[in-house]
């Protein structure tokens, strides 16, 4: 008995049901989004609790995991993330905007978090984190580059950020300062740091004004 043609509707429904079983096989991952931190939450790196820490936070989701590793700096927090070996598990990453806390009492709610990977970080600026220099992230990189011409530092994105840099951050501009792809401005901070105030320069934007300390 000859075979049918495939007509074009015998095709598409073909094609769907391939699209179908695929569907069954693998759920696709849902999005995370950045959740409130609790004062009792230790750092995944030091173990150190967030309570009584300076300096922005950082969350990490990793696939398999109910809830994201917590950070209690962004200096741990690309410790982490940079390694190799954690590459491959790493979902959504999260930083809290500078210009959403106070730094020497940053705020636990989700909404001072903004996409890691898009933020804009300022290396070797002078304000400390729980671990000490660390790096200072902003959703705005006009932000960010306010905040180096007052302070010093230099502006990275999430790409430019090394092992290698992490490991070797200071307060201070380095003699050179290089990201992975190019050499960057680094400004060195005013001498003595006079008047150098715990709050990085709010965003221009009022839909994200600062919550007060």
């Amino acid at each position: 008995m000859p075979c049918s043609p495939i007509t074009p509707l015998r095709r598409a429904a073909f094609v769907l049901t391939l699209a179908l079983l695929a569907g069954c096989g693998g759920k696709p991952v849902p999005a995370h989004h950045a959740v409130d931190t609790h004062p009792d939450d230790a750092c995944a790196v030091c173990g150190m609790y967030l309570d009584g820490s300076p300096g922005p936070r950082a969350e990490a989701w990793i696939s398999g995991r109910a809830k994201p590793l917590v950070f209690d700096s962004t200096r741990d927090f690309f410790a982490y993330v940079l390694q190799p070996e954690n590459q491959s598990a790493l979902q959504e990453l999260f930083v809290q905007d500078s210009t959403r806390i106070d730094w020497q009492q940053p705020a636990h709610a989700a909404a001072s978090f903004i996409d890691a990977r898009t933020a804009s970080y300022v290396a070797w600026q002078p304000l400390a984190g729980s671990m000490g220099p660390t790096l200072a992230p902003f959703a705005s990189r006009t932000v960010a580059e306010a905040f180096v011409r007052e302070h010093g530092g230099a502006v990275l994105g999430f790409a430019e950020i090394t092992p290698a840099l992490v490991a070797t951050l200071d307060y201070r501009c380095p003699a050179q300062a290089t990201g992975a792809h190019s050499t960057l401005q680094c400004l060195a901070a005013p001498s003595p740091l006079l008047g150098l105030s715990s709050h990085p320069p709010a965003a221009p934007s009022p839909a994200h004004p600062r919550p007060h300390p």
